[in-house]
């Protein structure tokens, strides 16, 4: 096969959807039969590029030099030409989007859709930004042959919102990245404690750091627990931010509350190893994957109902409601003070963490794309 993806988020994407995509491709590649065409508008950034490994199954396709309408016109509409002269069996748009036109390109098409959570909660966007997010994610849905949704929340939601019949939707989790499956040493994990400067004992919460991902919660609960442990947030940059530390400051638990921006994928299984418990407390999620990272890593973890987080989590992880700091705290404390419990959660989470591996995931991929040209 050759199998188009829409690579703008995989050359220049550090979080989220960029490692989703990248994940995929990686993946991908140890079918070296197949040829797998990233179409991007730009060259992208070292940190993303460094990401992707070297394979010859897997080559790009850039703007034309005559392209003169601009590197998103050419994404959206500019790329059916492209995609017709390289011969592509199936183009994947990644990130909840076709280009339009895609039904003219001579192949089969497949989208990703990873939230509504614009239709759910259009309170977390700005007029503008939902808009554009409602247009291209309902073209994509209804012109799409394939769409993989990435949990079963979100399947829900595409046949809710959408209409959408369910046989035209698949399930196919996000993998979890191979880093998180190897177990790193003690002098690893304290290297790079020492590094960021985290303490010995902390509460880790990694996403970004935005009014949805009700961080705040968790930084409310910190005067709460039994013990004064610390708390480390990693995200990239946000205007939000500003109000984590201040609250934190009200509170009088700065020198608790740990904030880390931009830190490196490599760096990250060091940091869930170390850590004493995760905790997600997200109003709503697509899927969640620092969650399932967490599990991988062998650390027990908090999380909130509501969405999809039990599915990314598994049954023996906890969860309560997001707005209730009361119950949060007495779930931290819980695991806080009983060390049996949390070493059975490790246990049985690790198992649930092994349905999740990228071998598999990309199998089913695969399933789905040969389902398709079948059909034909």
């Amino acid at each position: 096969m050759r199998i188009g993806f829409d690579a703008k988020k995989i050359v220049s994407n550090q979080t989220g959807i960029g490692n989703y995509s990248r994940n995929i491709v990686n993946a991908l590649s140890a079918y070296p039969d197949n040829q797998y065409i990233l179409f991007t508008p730009q060259r992208g950034t070292e940190a993303c590029l460094r990401e992707l490994q070297p394979s010859t199954s897997v080559s790009f396709v850039y703007p034309s030099a005559h392209s003169s309408f601009g590197q998103e016109w050419w994404r959206c509409r500019g790329i059916i030409k492209e995609i017709a002269g390289q011969r592509i069996d199936i183009f994947h748009g990644l990130s909840n989007e076709l280009p339009s036109g895609i039904h003219r390109a001579g192949c089969k098409s497949v989208v990703t859709i990873h939230d509504l959570i614009f239709l759910r909660h259009p309170e977390y966007y700005n007029f503008i930004a939902r808009q554009i997010l409602k247009a291209k994610t309902y073209y994509a849905c209804r012109h799409a042959d394939k769409i993989i949704a990435i949990s079963r929340q979100t399947k829900q939601d595409i046949m809710d919102f959408y209409q959408i019949p369910e046989s035209k939707i698949e399930v196919v989790y996000q993998g979890c990245n191979q880093i998180f499956h190897h177990k790193v040493s003690k002098d690893v994990q304290l290297a790079t404690q020492k590094f960021y400067r985290i303490p010995t004992r902390y509460i880790l919460c990694v996403g970004t750091i935005e009014p949805r991902k009700n961080q705040l919660a968790l930084v409310r609960v910190l005067p709460m627990l039994c013990e004064k442990i610390h708390l480390v947030l990693i995200s990239k940059p946000t205007p939000y931010q500003h109000i984590i530390e201040e609250e934190a400051h009200q509170l009088g638990v700065q020198e608790q509350v740990h904030i880390l921006n931009q830190v490196p994928n490599r760096d990250l299984p060091a940091i869930y190893q170390g850590s004493t418990l995760f905790a997600y407390l997200s109003f709503f999620e697509g899927f969640g994957i620092p969650v399932l990272e967490a599990v991988t890593s062998g650390v027990p973890v908090v999380a909130a109902t509501g969405s999809c987080l039990e599915e990314a989590g598994g049954p023996d992880s906890i969860y309560c409601n997001p707005s209730d700091l009361t119950q949060i705290a007495d779930m931290l404390n819980e695991l806080l003070t009983h060390p049996a419990h949390t070493a059975r959660m490790i246990q049985t989470g690790l198992k649930y963490a092994g349905a999740f591996t990228e071998s598999l995931v990309t199998r089913q991929l695969l399933s789905v794309y040969n389902q398709l040209l079948l059909r034909e």
